[in-house]
């Protein structure tokens, strides 16, 4: 539990505090960290701790696709998918799953800003984020499925790949979107504190764990960033339509949909290498 000890305010968070507070926000994974100081020094290293989102992405890649790996040498490919696909909702405690899942309920259900800003809040799951979240999980299953033939080299490189752009998609609507003004959530707190020189140094920290996706095949790659680039384009513009801003569900389904596309795509080079 955070602690109740007055901190200042300019105290100086390390970059290991900022690292930390990456995954204790984006995993369940055990580790010391910010979160049991003091409020305003989590606060500090939470802001901090944004540069990090998608190297932690790539580190929850790269066990996504070892589990996916290792299981291949025993069972079929629709297994392993769904071993890999469950060990990193696990992971990640469902983090970004639970956004997608809202962002449509909400989208889909809400008629005005005002309904969709309440269903967003709502933690009962309809209809548009039970039919969402089956064919978002299901693709995701199946593309894991569908890359395991094409060698271990591809599918560590497509996975790994989009698992860190989808949270470099986190950045860039937070730097790029304004967050909803009047709600109370870590997204409006840390997403105006964050710039373009935060999403560049994020893009160079991670470059060589989806750069290999894109050495591999660049044809492939290109195509599928170039779908990427527009879908977060109509997504952004849709939610500014809508309700004017970011929220934290809005972010994670960014994220969720940055990286099925990515899988999506990956696997057309299975047929066209």
């Amino acid at each position: 539990m955070i602690g109740t000890e007055p901190t200042s305010a300019c105290e100086k968070v390390s970059l290991w505090d900022s690292f930390a507070t990456a995954v204790q926000f984006l995993t369940r994974i055990p580790i010391p960290g910010p979160m049991q100081g003091t409020p305003t020094y989590y606060q500090q290293a939470l802001s901090r701790s944004v540069v990090f989102f998608p190297l932690v992405g790539s580190l929850v890649g790269v066990l996504t696709a070892a589990s996916a790996l290792a299981a291949s040498q025993v069972f079929s490919p629709l297994v392993c998918g769904l071993i890999a696909i469950g060990l990193e909702t696990l992971i990640t405690g469902a983090f970004h799953e639970d956004g997608f899942a809202d962002s449509w309920d909400a989208l889909g259900g809400g008629w005005t800003r005002e309904r969709v800003l309440e269903i967003m809040k709502d933690s009962r799951l309809g209809t548009y984020g039970t039919t969402s979240l089956i064919i978002g999980l299901g693709l995701r299953v199946a593309t894991t499925a569908a890359l395991l033939p094409s060698g271990w080299l591809w599918t560590l490189a497509s996975i790994v790949a989009a698992s860190t752009l989808g949270r470099v998609a986190i950045l860039g609507m937070m730097i790029s979107t304004e967050p909803i003004p009047g709600r109370d959530s870590h997204a409006k707190d840390i997403s105006g504190t964050q710039s373009w020189k935060t999403l560049i140094v994020a893009v160079v920290m991670t470059w060589p764990m989806w750069g290999i996706w894109i050495w591999l095949s660049p044809i492939v790659a290109g195509a599928t960033l170039a779908v990427v680039v527009l879908a977060l384009w109509r997504f952004r513009k849709t939610i500014l339509v809508r309700v004017g801003g970011t929220t934290g569900d809005l972010l994670g389904c960014s994220a969720f949909l940055t990286q099925l596309i990515v899988l999506i795509g990956s696997t057309w080079r299975l047929d066209h290498a």
